[in-house]
C-alpha cells in the first residue's frame, strides 16, 4: 500500500495536452470556530514535472470535516510556457469534507487553459 497525502492534486494544461509544471498550489481549511470565518493555511507546494503534488500533507495528517480551499497560482504558470494573456490569475477550488468521510483520499484535478478551467473529484 502506497502512503500518500490525504489530499493531492494534478494540473493538466489542456491547451497543449501536457502537465501543468511548476504551478504553485496552496491548501487551506475554513476555520468557522473564530468570530469571523478565516482560512487557515495547511500546506503549500508546487506541481512536479507530471503536474502533480502528491506530498501536500503528511500521510498521517488527520482531516477534519469542513470546507477546504485549494488555490492554483496560474498567473505564475502561463509565462513559463510563453502565454502572455490569460483570464484567470488564479483558480480557487472549494470543496467539502463531510463527517464520516475524513479517512478518504481526496484528489483535485484541474484541467486548465488560458481562458477556461474545469475540475472534478478524482481518485
Amino acid at each position: 500500500m502506497v502512503h500518500q497525502s490525504p489530499i493531492t492534486c494534478h494540473v493538466l494544461d489542456s491547451s497543449i495536452g501536457r502537465p501543468g509544471k511548476h504551478v504553485p498550489v496552496k491548501l487551506e481549511r475554513l476555520d468557522s470556530t473564530a468570530a469571523v470565518n478565516t482560512w487557515s493555511n495547511l500546506a503549500e507546494g508546487v506541481t512536479d514535472d507530471d503536474g502533480r503534488v502528491s506530498e501536500l500533507l503528511a500521510p498521517t495528517h488527520k482531516l477534519v470535516p469542513g470546507l477546504y480551499r485549494m488555490t492554483f497560482q496560474t498567473a505564475e504558470y502561463w509565462p513559463t510556457i510563453g502565454v502572455t494573456k490569460s483570464f484567470f490569475p488564479y483558480v480557487e477550488i472549494v470543496f467539502n469534507i463531510e463527517a464520516g468521510a475524513e479517512n478518504q483520499h481526496y484528489h483535485i484535478p484541474l484541467l486548465l487553459s488560458p481562458f477556461s478551467y474545469t475540475t472534478y473529484r478524482g481518485s
